[in-house]
């Protein structure tokens, strides 16, 4: 497909640097990518570019020069082309990595809703609305995310959100069975909390709405102070059975696990309407994956998810084809509601530690239903990792 045909995107980044996200999903589509080891051609077009932060180490101005694509001073711009309208035919709101400020509660306040937006305003003022993609969770705000989404409801804005890990290889590589209740299930998680458990809730909650019934809501969130962390798990908060073989799923087994469940730093529980409990577990040692153990009727089910820990970070490759996808159908593969949910959970949580602890009721997803999408092309849960994952 040549370049003339493809549809074309404005990348809106917040900063553009050696291996941030910027680089991992908006360089693939400026320089190709390999997908599962594979060179295949991107099916769209980078048509302009607009830089948030341009810090010292930026490389997203000179690779634009080199590529042509032009860089713009505002949003607006990068999405008219420099012209009046919006002349592209999607948007990639890449807003992961910068210099920001930190609240009290510990969360990174990256400008996603500000971009968006502003793409919004710019589509208002046009009277054309085309797709857009925004990396990981919505906002770090909750209230934030669900005007994000309402506001795409709203006007037709086919929207994609999230990370890469409900699409990209599992060991084992299995799937929770569509339509099989699940009682309790426990995700692992590791390194910057924040950015992380987000990994882990997406984890979670790609196999969760997959249960009977379907995603029902969430009713509430508590943060378990780190005095409580060993009282909470002996008295059963969460289950160290399902804890030990989440760990087992991330790759851990003898001394190595011991000292993981040593290391634990973190942990927030999740209430499900429907009666689903959930616990997000962060470690501060040995664990370098993200995993999940599950009660099924039929004994836990456990699911390792990998992400490629070097270069060419082939996770994002499965990313930019979904991205491509929701561009070429004018449709998200896969429910942005889940990325509201994960959004709002992690929120919610980050809350509750930022004041010690305590419950925090989520009224605004307490009602949130969706389906679980089918089989998605392009993806990797279905095969174990080609690379070493450690």
């Amino acid at each position: 497909m040549s370049n003339s045909v493809r549809p074309t995107v404005a990348a809106i980044v917040t900063s553009y640097y050696p291996d941030s996200h910027a680089d991992v999903i908006v360089g693939k589509l400026l320089t190709g990518y390999a997908l599962q080891g594979q060179p295949v051609e991107p099916r769209i077009t980078v048509a302009s570019l607009y830089l948030d932060q341009e810090p010292v180490d930026d490389m997203g101005r000179a690779l634009a020069t080199r590529h042509g694509v032009p860089v713009y001073d505002s949003v607006g711009e990068a999405l008219g082309l420099g012209r009046p309208g919006v002349n592209v035919d999607g948007v990639l709101i890449v807003g992961e990595h910068g210099d920001y400020p930190i609240n009290a509660n510990g969360q990174l306040l990256y400008p996603r809703r500000r971009l968006f937006d502003a793409a919004v305003a710019a589509m208002v003022a046009a009277g054309r609305v085309v797709p857009i993609f925004v990396d990981k969770h919505l906002s770090w705000s909750g209230a934030d995310a669900l005007r994000m989404y309402d506001t795409a409801q709203r006007l037709g804005i086919p929207l994609l959100a999230g990370s890469t890990t409900p699409i990209a290889w599992r060991s084992p590589a299995i799937d929770w069975p569509l339509g099989t209740p699940m009682t309790e299930a426990v995700t692992v998680s590791y390194d910057s909390p924040e950015a992380y458990e987000f990994h882990a809730l997406e984890a979670l909650q790609c196999l969760a709405e997959r249960r009977a019934g379907g995603e029902t809501g969430v009713v509430a969130v508590e943060d378990i102070p780190r005095t409580e962390l060993a009282r909470a798990r002996l008295t059963g908060r969460w289950s160290p059975i399902l804890e030990t073989r989440a760990l087992q799923a991330a790759g851990l087994e003898g001394h190595p696990l011991r000292r993981a469940r040593q290391a634990l730093a973190h942990a927030f529980l999740v209430e499900y309407r429907d009666g689903l409990r959930a616990a997000v577990l962060h470690y501060e040692g040995g664990v370098r994956n993200f995993a999940v153990a599950a009660e099924s009727p039929k004994g836990p089910i456990d699911v390792g998810f990998r992400l490629e820990p070097r270069r060419p970070f082939g996770h994002f490759a499965l990313l930019v084809r979904q991205i491509e996808r929701m561009v070429l159908e004018r449709a998200a593969p896969y429910p942005a509601a889940r990325t509201l949910l994960t959004t709002c959970l992690l929120d919610a949580a980050m809350r509750s530690r930022g004041v010690g602890g305590g419950r925090i009721p989520t009224p605004e997803i307490a009602a949130l239903t969706y389906e679980a999408p089918g089989a998605l092309p392009d993806t990797a849960t279905a095969e174990e990792p080609p690379f070493d994952p450690l």
